[in-house]
């Protein structure tokens, strides 16, 4: 009867756990799509330029089996964004990029040898915004260049987990026409999940003698790039030319 007891608080806890663990990630979608709505319907009003690109480069993670090699394991990524510039410093984009990441375990001194893999196909739709050092607009001849910023929110899905993700990171734009401009960029997305890669941390450490159990760490997975847009104008050419544009 104890041990009867004891599956049924087990089982108990796995539910309470996974319940919280999907409120968790319900939270988030609101946010998520409250922002999408902000940028995409509340700010076109006020907003001078839109954008919308490709983007292509390359992907990789940084988890258990990667704990801190940039683009080691880089494969190929590519996608699609709109940005909508609301003035020569402040732009959004909601972007839908798709990368595949893998790690393989190179961890020596386990008790029970392991030999895992892994290599998945990672989904992910961002809405962030990024502030220019620069003041910046494509088709200008003085305020062609400038670094700039990123951060916002994400939701990234694959067949290992899904996960919201906070996707932040720096890059480069460059006005090379009236309406055409390119980017450099990289970024990094810290998810919310330690299962990214299919094991959590004290699974994949559960060959070794390490003494005592460690909490489990959120996985990571990241982007670098080139993206080239083309620039639609939201407002009349006169009324941008009155404003510098």
């Amino acid at each position: 009867m104890l041990f009867l007891n004891k599956k049924v608080i087990l089982l108990a806890l796995q539910i309470r756990k996974k319940s919280n663990y999907y409120r968790m990630h319900a939270k988030f979608l609101k946010i998520l799509a409250l922002t999408v709505v902000s940028v995409f319907f509340i700010l076109p009003s006020s907003a001078q330029t839109l954008e919308l690109g490709l983007f292509g480069g390359g992907s990789y993670y940084l988890g258990e089996m990667n704990t801190g090699i940039h683009f080691k394991n880089t494969n190929p990524a590519y996608g699609i964004l709109g940005r909508i510039n609301a003035n020569r410093r402040w732009a959004y984009t909601l972007s839908y990029y798709r990368g595949t990441i893998e790690g393989t375990d190179n961890m020596t001194g386990r008790i029970v040898p392991q030999d895992y893999s892994f290599k998945t196909t990672v989904n992910d739709i961002s809405a962030t915004a990024s502030f220019n050092f620069l003041e910046y607009f494509t088709g200008s001849k003085r305020h062609f260049w400038t670094p700039y910023l990123f951060g916002g929110v994400a939701f990234s899905f694959s067949n290992l987990a899904n996960s919201i993700a906070v996707p932040f990171g720096f890059g480069f734009k460059f006005g090379i026409s009236k309406h055409l401009g390119l980017g450099l960029e990289w970024g990094m997305r810290k998810t919310v999940t330690d299962y990214l890669d299919g094991v959590n941390f004290t699974e994949y450490q559960s060959g070794m003698d390490l003494g005592k159990d460690k909490t489990s760490t959120w996985d990571w997975y990241n982007f670098f790039g080139i993206n080239i847009t083309y620039k639609i104008n939201l407002r009349s050419r006169l009324k941008c030319n009155q404003d510098g544009w």
